[in-house]
Protein backbone atom coordinates (compact mmCIF):
# COMPACT_ATOMS: atom_id res chain seq x y z
CA UNK A 1 0.00 0.00 0.00
CA UNK A 2 2.78 2.59 0.71
CA UNK A 3 4.66 1.66 -2.25
CA UNK A 4 1.58 2.28 -4.37
CA UNK A 5 1.36 5.95 -2.71
CA UNK A 6 4.90 6.50 -2.94
CA UNK A 7 4.89 5.71 -6.98
CA UNK A 8 1.51 8.16 -7.81
CA UNK A 9 3.61 11.37 -6.88
CA UNK A 10 6.55 10.03 -9.40
CA UNK A 11 3.98 8.91 -11.93
CA UNK A 12 2.26 12.36 -11.32
CA UNK A 13 5.87 13.93 -12.27
CA UNK A 14 6.70 11.76 -15.08
CA UNK A 15 3.37 12.80 -17.00
CA UNK A 16 4.08 16.55 -16.00
CA UNK A 17 7.58 16.28 -17.28
CA UNK A 18 5.83 14.55 -20.65
CA UNK A 19 2.96 16.93 -21.11
CA UNK A 20 5.70 19.61 -20.51
CA UNK A 21 7.88 18.14 -23.33
CA UNK A 22 5.32 17.56 -26.02
CA UNK A 23 3.61 21.44 -25.13
CA UNK A 24 7.24 22.54 -26.07
CA UNK A 25 7.75 20.83 -29.25
CA UNK A 26 4.31 21.60 -30.23
CA UNK A 27 4.70 25.42 -29.91
CA UNK A 28 7.56 25.47 -31.28
CA UNK A 29 6.39 23.59 -34.46
CA UNK A 30 2.93 25.45 -34.55
CA UNK A 31 3.78 28.83 -33.23
CA UNK A 32 7.07 29.75 -34.71
CA UNK A 33 8.50 33.02 -34.54
CA UNK A 34 9.56 33.64 -37.81
CA UNK A 35 12.20 36.34 -36.06
CA UNK A 36 14.45 38.29 -38.34
CA UNK A 37 17.62 35.45 -37.87
CA UNK A 38 15.38 33.37 -39.96
CA UNK A 39 16.41 34.60 -42.73
CA UNK A 40 20.16 35.12 -41.86
CA UNK A 41 20.55 31.10 -40.99
CA UNK A 42 19.22 30.35 -44.48
CA UNK A 43 21.38 32.34 -45.98
CA UNK A 44 24.24 30.64 -44.05
CA UNK A 45 22.89 27.32 -44.40
CA UNK A 46 22.45 28.20 -48.59
CA UNK A 47 25.70 29.70 -48.70
CA UNK A 48 27.60 26.74 -47.35
CA UNK A 49 25.35 24.53 -49.89
CA UNK A 50 27.54 26.61 -52.79
CA UNK A 51 25.64 29.70 -53.98
CA UNK A 52 26.93 32.98 -53.94
CA UNK A 53 25.59 36.41 -54.57
CA UNK A 54 22.62 36.61 -56.43
CA UNK A 55 21.94 33.16 -56.74
CA UNK A 56 22.15 33.12 -52.87
CA UNK A 57 19.30 35.87 -52.31
CA UNK A 58 17.21 34.04 -54.46
CA UNK A 59 17.37 30.45 -52.94
CA UNK A 60 17.09 32.84 -49.48
CA UNK A 61 14.31 34.17 -50.35
CA UNK A 62 12.29 31.63 -52.48
CA UNK A 63 12.86 29.66 -49.78
CA UNK A 64 11.31 32.14 -46.89
CA UNK A 65 8.11 33.09 -49.24
CA UNK A 66 7.50 28.63 -49.51
CA UNK A 67 7.79 28.52 -45.99
CA UNK A 68 5.49 31.65 -44.66
CA UNK A 69 2.28 33.50 -45.67
CA UNK A 70 2.53 36.64 -47.84
CA UNK A 71 1.94 38.91 -45.29
CA UNK A 72 4.56 37.65 -42.55
CA UNK A 73 7.09 37.93 -45.45
CA UNK A 74 6.25 41.36 -46.39
CA UNK A 75 6.64 42.00 -42.89
CA UNK A 76 10.05 40.33 -42.94
CA UNK A 77 11.84 41.90 -45.94
CA UNK A 78 10.04 45.36 -46.00
CA UNK A 79 9.14 46.39 -42.44
CA UNK A 80 12.11 49.45 -42.63
CA UNK A 81 15.30 50.21 -44.73
CA UNK A 82 17.86 48.10 -43.16
CA UNK A 83 15.16 44.43 -44.30
CA UNK A 84 14.17 46.24 -47.68
CA UNK A 85 18.00 46.76 -48.36
CA UNK A 86 19.39 43.24 -47.30
CA UNK A 87 16.05 41.50 -48.98
CA UNK A 88 17.17 43.98 -52.22
CA UNK A 89 20.55 43.59 -52.79
CA UNK A 90 22.61 40.49 -52.64
CA UNK A 91 25.57 42.44 -51.43
CA UNK A 92 23.94 43.65 -48.10
CA UNK A 93 22.82 39.35 -47.55
CA UNK A 94 26.31 38.17 -48.05
CA UNK A 95 27.71 40.83 -45.56
CA UNK A 96 25.06 39.43 -43.09
CA UNK A 97 26.36 35.96 -43.32
CA UNK A 98 29.41 36.31 -40.50
CA UNK A 99 26.88 36.78 -37.65
CA UNK A 100 25.38 33.61 -38.48
CA UNK A 101 27.75 31.21 -40.47
CA UNK A 102 29.44 30.85 -36.77
CA UNK A 103 27.07 29.02 -35.56
CA UNK A 104 28.22 26.27 -36.69
CA UNK A 105 26.60 23.25 -34.64
CA UNK A 106 22.96 24.88 -35.61
CA UNK A 107 23.76 25.06 -39.18
CA UNK A 108 25.11 22.11 -39.65
CA UNK A 109 22.09 20.57 -38.43
CA UNK A 110 19.93 22.07 -40.64
CA UNK A 111 21.86 21.01 -43.49
CA UNK A 112 22.57 17.49 -42.36
CA UNK A 113 17.91 17.66 -41.94
CA UNK A 114 17.79 19.11 -45.37
CA UNK A 115 20.23 16.57 -46.83
CA UNK A 116 18.49 13.76 -45.62
CA UNK A 117 14.87 14.72 -45.85
CA UNK A 118 14.36 17.78 -48.35
CA UNK A 119 13.25 19.29 -45.63
CA UNK A 120 13.57 23.34 -46.79
CA UNK A 121 15.98 25.51 -44.26
CA UNK A 122 12.69 27.61 -42.89
CA UNK A 123 11.06 24.68 -41.44
CA UNK A 124 14.17 23.18 -40.49
CA UNK A 125 14.94 25.97 -38.17
CA UNK A 126 11.48 25.34 -36.94
CA UNK A 127 12.37 21.43 -36.10
CA UNK A 128 15.80 22.21 -34.35
CA UNK A 129 14.91 24.60 -32.12
CA UNK A 130 11.53 22.63 -30.81
CA UNK A 131 13.56 19.51 -30.44
CA UNK A 132 16.16 21.26 -28.16
CA UNK A 133 13.53 23.11 -26.45
CA UNK A 134 11.98 19.47 -25.64
CA UNK A 135 15.00 18.16 -25.24
CA UNK A 136 16.19 20.97 -22.94
CA UNK A 137 13.09 19.96 -20.62
CA UNK A 138 14.04 16.34 -20.17
CA UNK A 139 17.12 17.55 -19.40
CA UNK A 140 15.78 19.78 -16.83
CA UNK A 141 14.15 16.90 -15.59
CA UNK A 142 16.99 15.04 -14.87
CA UNK A 143 18.11 18.17 -13.24
CA UNK A 144 15.47 18.25 -10.58
CA UNK A 145 15.45 14.41 -10.00
CA UNK A 146 19.81 14.67 -9.42
CA UNK A 147 18.90 16.76 -6.62
CA UNK A 148 15.78 16.11 -5.12
CA UNK A 149 13.43 18.31 -6.56
CA UNK A 150 9.68 16.70 -7.48
CA UNK A 151 8.92 16.28 -11.18
CA UNK A 152 5.86 18.11 -11.05
CA UNK A 153 8.08 21.57 -10.89
CA UNK A 154 9.14 21.30 -14.27
CA UNK A 155 6.25 23.11 -16.02
CA UNK A 156 6.45 25.66 -13.15
CA UNK A 157 10.64 26.36 -14.07
CA UNK A 158 10.41 25.53 -17.65
CA UNK A 159 7.51 28.48 -18.69
CA UNK A 160 9.00 31.27 -16.62
CA UNK A 161 12.60 30.24 -17.55
CA UNK A 162 11.53 30.72 -21.10
CA UNK A 163 11.44 27.71 -22.52
CA UNK A 164 8.60 28.36 -25.17
CA UNK A 165 10.36 31.45 -26.36
CA UNK A 166 13.73 29.57 -27.54
CA UNK A 167 11.12 26.72 -28.91
CA UNK A 168 10.07 29.36 -31.34
CA UNK A 169 12.62 30.99 -32.48
CA UNK A 170 15.10 30.40 -35.46
CA UNK A 171 18.03 30.60 -33.56
CA UNK A 172 20.75 27.95 -32.14
CA UNK A 173 19.46 29.08 -28.41
CA UNK A 174 17.53 25.82 -28.15
CA UNK A 175 20.52 23.89 -28.84
CA UNK A 176 22.20 25.82 -26.46
CA UNK A 177 19.87 25.77 -23.60
CA UNK A 178 20.07 21.83 -24.44
CA UNK A 179 24.14 21.55 -24.07
CA UNK A 180 24.17 24.00 -21.19
CA UNK A 181 21.87 21.64 -19.12
CA UNK A 182 23.98 18.73 -20.20
CA UNK A 183 27.15 20.30 -18.77
CA UNK A 184 25.50 20.99 -15.66
CA UNK A 185 23.99 17.75 -15.25
CA UNK A 186 27.56 16.45 -16.10
CA UNK A 187 29.11 18.83 -13.09
CA UNK A 188 26.38 17.14 -10.41
CA UNK A 189 27.68 13.90 -11.56
CA UNK A 190 30.99 14.74 -11.54
CA UNK A 191 31.04 13.20 -15.00
CA UNK A 192 33.82 13.28 -17.39
CA UNK A 193 31.30 14.23 -20.08
CA UNK A 194 31.77 17.59 -18.31
CA UNK A 195 34.66 18.94 -19.94
CA UNK A 196 33.65 17.22 -23.13
CA UNK A 197 30.42 19.35 -23.45
CA UNK A 198 32.58 22.23 -22.32
CA UNK A 199 35.20 21.60 -25.12
CA UNK A 200 32.62 21.53 -27.91
CA UNK A 201 30.22 24.63 -26.43
CA UNK A 202 31.44 27.07 -28.75
CA UNK A 203 30.53 25.27 -31.54
CA UNK A 204 27.05 25.93 -30.54
CA UNK A 205 27.39 29.62 -29.69
CA UNK A 206 30.86 31.25 -29.61
CA UNK A 207 29.52 33.39 -26.99
CA UNK A 208 29.54 30.20 -24.31
CA UNK A 209 32.95 29.72 -24.62
CA UNK A 210 32.48 32.17 -21.53
CA UNK A 211 30.09 28.75 -20.01
CA UNK A 212 33.29 26.80 -21.01
CA UNK A 213 35.71 28.84 -19.23
CA UNK A 214 33.46 28.52 -16.40
CA UNK A 215 32.87 24.86 -16.22
CA UNK A 216 36.85 24.14 -16.53
CA UNK A 217 37.54 26.29 -14.10
CA UNK A 218 35.63 24.04 -11.64
CA UNK A 219 36.68 20.98 -13.34
CA UNK A 220 40.24 22.22 -12.45
CA UNK A 221 39.79 23.30 -8.99
CA UNK A 222 37.50 20.27 -8.03
CA UNK A 223 38.86 17.28 -9.85
CA UNK A 224 40.55 16.90 -12.68
CA UNK A 225 43.18 19.38 -13.52
CA UNK A 226 44.63 17.59 -17.21
CA UNK A 227 41.27 17.13 -18.88
CA UNK A 228 39.77 20.73 -17.47
CA UNK A 229 43.34 22.01 -19.14
CA UNK A 230 42.69 20.23 -22.60
CA UNK A 231 38.81 21.43 -22.77
CA UNK A 232 39.88 24.69 -22.44
CA UNK A 233 42.55 24.43 -24.82
CA UNK A 234 39.99 22.53 -27.34
CA UNK A 235 37.15 25.15 -26.62
CA UNK A 236 39.58 28.40 -27.01
CA UNK A 237 40.96 26.57 -30.02
CA UNK A 238 37.42 26.07 -31.80
CA UNK A 239 36.50 29.97 -30.65
CA UNK A 240 39.05 30.74 -32.27
CA UNK A 241 38.72 28.93 -35.43
CA UNK A 242 34.86 29.46 -35.83
CA UNK A 243 35.36 33.29 -35.39
CA UNK A 244 38.02 33.88 -38.04
CA UNK A 245 36.14 36.10 -40.30
CA UNK A 246 33.51 36.84 -38.11
CA UNK A 247 32.83 41.04 -37.25
CA UNK A 248 34.21 42.14 -34.09
CA UNK A 249 32.87 43.22 -30.99
CA UNK A 250 32.46 46.92 -31.88
CA UNK A 251 30.61 45.95 -34.88
CA UNK A 252 28.50 43.59 -33.26
CA UNK A 253 27.58 46.09 -30.53
CA UNK A 254 26.97 49.00 -33.39
CA UNK A 255 24.53 46.59 -34.96
CA UNK A 256 22.79 45.46 -31.87
CA UNK A 257 22.14 47.90 -29.67
CA UNK A 258 23.20 51.66 -31.74
CA UNK A 259 22.76 51.68 -35.99
CA UNK A 260 21.73 48.43 -37.53
CA UNK A 261 23.67 49.39 -41.14
CA UNK A 262 22.70 47.21 -44.18
CA UNK A 263 26.36 46.66 -44.59
CA UNK A 264 27.96 45.75 -41.66
CA UNK A 265 31.57 45.05 -43.51
CA UNK A 266 31.50 49.05 -43.46
CA UNK A 267 29.87 50.25 -40.53
CA UNK A 268 31.81 53.21 -38.63
CA UNK A 269 31.37 52.49 -34.92
CA UNK A 270 29.90 55.27 -32.98
CA UNK A 271 32.29 57.29 -30.37
CA UNK A 272 29.43 58.74 -28.48
CA UNK A 273 29.59 57.80 -24.85
CA UNK A 274 25.84 57.71 -24.42
CA UNK A 275 25.36 55.15 -27.46
CA UNK A 276 27.12 52.68 -25.24
CA UNK A 277 25.85 53.53 -22.13
CA UNK A 278 22.02 53.24 -22.98
CA UNK A 279 22.19 49.78 -24.13
CA UNK A 280 23.01 48.64 -20.49
CA UNK A 281 20.42 51.06 -19.07
CA UNK A 282 17.53 49.53 -21.10
CA UNK A 283 18.85 46.04 -20.28
CA UNK A 284 18.56 46.56 -16.88
CA UNK A 285 14.85 47.88 -17.00
CA UNK A 286 14.46 44.94 -19.39
CA UNK A 287 15.31 42.49 -16.45
CA UNK A 288 13.50 44.34 -14.07
CA UNK A 289 10.39 43.31 -15.58
CA UNK A 290 11.07 40.05 -17.15
CA UNK A 291 10.46 37.13 -15.32
CA UNK A 292 14.19 35.70 -15.22
CA UNK A 293 14.84 38.62 -13.09
CA UNK A 294 12.94 37.50 -10.17
CA UNK A 295 14.51 34.47 -10.49
CA UNK A 296 18.08 35.96 -9.95
CA UNK A 297 16.64 38.31 -7.60
CA UNK A 298 15.31 35.44 -5.65
CA UNK A 299 18.96 33.45 -5.76
CA UNK A 300 20.66 36.63 -4.66
CA UNK A 301 18.24 36.64 -1.88
CA UNK A 302 18.54 33.20 -0.50
CA UNK A 303 22.05 32.64 -1.50
CA UNK A 304 22.81 35.65 0.93
CA UNK A 305 20.19 35.41 3.66
CA UNK A 306 18.91 31.81 3.42
CA UNK A 307 20.06 29.15 4.91
CA UNK A 308 23.79 28.46 3.67
CA UNK A 309 24.49 25.12 1.67
CA UNK A 310 26.38 22.49 3.85
CA UNK A 311 30.28 21.62 3.60
CA UNK A 312 28.90 18.24 2.15
CA UNK A 313 30.68 17.53 -1.63
CA UNK A 314 27.29 17.47 -2.57
CA UNK A 315 25.50 20.63 -1.33
CA UNK A 316 28.81 22.73 -2.29
CA UNK A 317 28.33 21.26 -6.18
CA UNK A 318 24.90 22.04 -6.43
CA UNK A 319 25.18 25.34 -4.80
CA UNK A 320 28.22 25.99 -7.84
CA UNK A 321 26.64 24.39 -10.63
CA UNK A 322 23.33 25.07 -10.12
CA UNK A 323 23.68 29.02 -8.98
CA UNK A 324 27.02 30.05 -8.97
CA UNK A 325 28.17 29.57 -12.43
CA UNK A 326 24.78 30.48 -14.32
CA UNK A 327 24.56 33.95 -12.59
CA UNK A 328 28.58 34.39 -13.47
CA UNK A 329 27.52 33.61 -17.20
CA UNK A 330 24.71 35.80 -17.00
CA UNK A 331 26.77 38.74 -15.50
CA UNK A 332 29.72 38.16 -18.05
CA UNK A 333 27.81 37.87 -20.70
CA UNK A 334 25.47 41.37 -20.02
CA UNK A 335 28.60 42.80 -18.98
CA UNK A 336 30.11 42.20 -22.67
CA UNK A 337 26.41 42.51 -24.64
CA UNK A 338 23.59 43.84 -22.88
CA UNK A 339 20.71 42.47 -24.31
CA UNK A 340 17.59 43.26 -23.32
CA UNK A 341 16.58 39.59 -24.72
CA UNK A 342 16.86 36.95 -22.20
CA UNK A 343 16.98 33.67 -24.66
CA UNK A 344 20.52 33.80 -23.80
CA UNK A 345 20.21 32.77 -20.70
CA UNK A 346 17.66 30.15 -20.21
CA UNK A 347 19.35 27.36 -19.04
CA UNK A 348 20.83 29.39 -16.12
CA UNK A 349 17.36 30.47 -15.08
CA UNK A 350 16.30 27.25 -15.36
CA UNK A 351 19.17 25.96 -13.37
CA UNK A 352 19.08 28.86 -10.64
CA UNK A 353 14.96 28.18 -10.09
CA UNK A 354 16.05 24.29 -9.54
CA UNK A 355 18.91 24.69 -6.85
CA UNK A 356 16.21 27.20 -5.43
CA UNK A 357 13.35 24.89 -5.05
CA UNK A 358 16.09 22.09 -3.72
CA UNK A 359 17.08 24.24 -0.87
CA UNK A 360 13.32 24.79 -0.31
CA UNK A 361 12.45 21.33 -0.33
CA UNK A 362 15.70 20.42 1.40
CA UNK A 363 15.11 18.88 5.22
CA UNK A 364 15.40 21.80 7.94
CA UNK A 365 18.28 20.09 9.56
CA UNK A 366 20.41 19.73 6.21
Amino acid sequence: MGGTIAKRPQALGLLFTAITMFAVLAFGLCRPANNWDLIGYVAAASSADGHRGADLSRVTFDSLGAAVDPSTFQLMTQQDDYRRTVFSDPVSLSQQLPFYRIRVAYVRTLRAIHAATGMGYPKATHVVSAAFAALSVLLLAALCREVGVPLVAVPVIAVPAGMLDIASLSSPDAMACAFALLALLALLRRSGWLVVVAAVLPLVRTDFVLLSALLCAHAFIDYSRVRATVAMAVAVSTYLAVSHGAYGWLTLFNMSFIHKSPYPATLAPSHAFGDYLRPYVTAAMGLAMHPQGAIYGLGIFVAGFGRQPDEALADRTRFIGLLVLPAVFVVIHLVLFPAASFRFFVFAASAIMVWLMARVSAPAGR
